[in-house]
Parts: C-alpha cells; structure tokens; sequence
C-alpha cells in the first residue's frame, strides 16, 4: 500500500514508466510484485530569460492581425518588451501576448492582465482565448 500513496504523491510531477509486473510463486502464495517505477521528470524551459522582443517597432514576421494587437499594446501599455502570437493555427481565435511594462510597476499579476485585457477588449469578443504573459519592467530598464 505505501508504494501505491509513494506512486499517487509522485505521478503529478513525473512520466511513469512501468516495466512487466513478476509473479513469484511458493509453496504458500503466490506473490506478485509490483514493478520498479522508474521517472524521467519534465524539464521546465524558457526560451529567453526575459519576455518578448524590445519595442522599436513592430516585428515584420507579425501578420496583420498580430500586428494590429501589437500596435494597440504599444500605444496603450508603453512596454519595453511585447510578443504577439497566434496560437490557434492562423485562423486568429486565440493570441499568445508576452509584455513587460513599467506601467505595471506595483501592479498584482489580475490587475496587469485586466490591463491588457481591457485594451484589446473589442478584439477579445470574437476570440476562443487569450493566454498572457505579464510583467512589470524593472526600475532602470526602461
């Protein structure tokens, strides 16, 4: 029973790999083992340390789209970093958004996104979903 609750508190972080089971049989009972579960854990990554690509302009590889949403946040929010993406496949009902802002500054992570959310409010109505990535630029980055 212990390696059933060690194998509940573990599964939620790991892969489980679960070789044959073995049977062992005498002349008393037969005795079967469980198998050695063995865990390959998932490597958390980052792409970048920080988020998005500094604003200068806005990025050619953005389509029209992408670039419309980037233009309002740059306009609304000031940010010193912002990615735009669409992750629904190019049919533009879902927007990955990357930001960092100074406005952000003393802001909890709700606040930064109803921020962003309330800018590109008209632009949300005809979307499945928008996935944000929110952050306040650091004092002297800007």
């Amino acid at each position: 029973m212990s390696i059933l609750r060690s194998f509940a508190r573990r599964v939620d972080t790991a892969f489980v790999v679960l070789p044959t089971t073995t049977a062992t049989t005498t002349a008393r009972s037969t005795t079967t083992r469980l198998p050695t579960l063995g865990y390959q854990r998932l490597q958390r990554f980052s792409t970048a340390g920080r988020l998005g690509y500094p604003v200068e302009g806005v990025p050619e590889h953005l389509d029209e789209k992408e670039a419309g949403i980037f233009e309002k946040l740059k306009e609304g929010l000031s940010p010193s970093r912002l990615d735009v993406k669409d992750i629904s496949g190019g049919c533009g009902s879902m927007y990955a958004v990357e930001i960092e802002s100074p406005k952000f500054r003393g802001l909890t992570t709700l606040k930064m996104h109803r921020e962003v959310q309330g800018i590109l409010a008209e632009e949300i109505k005809g979307w499945h979903g928008i996935q944000l990535k929110t952050k306040a630029t650091p004092v002297g980055e800007e």
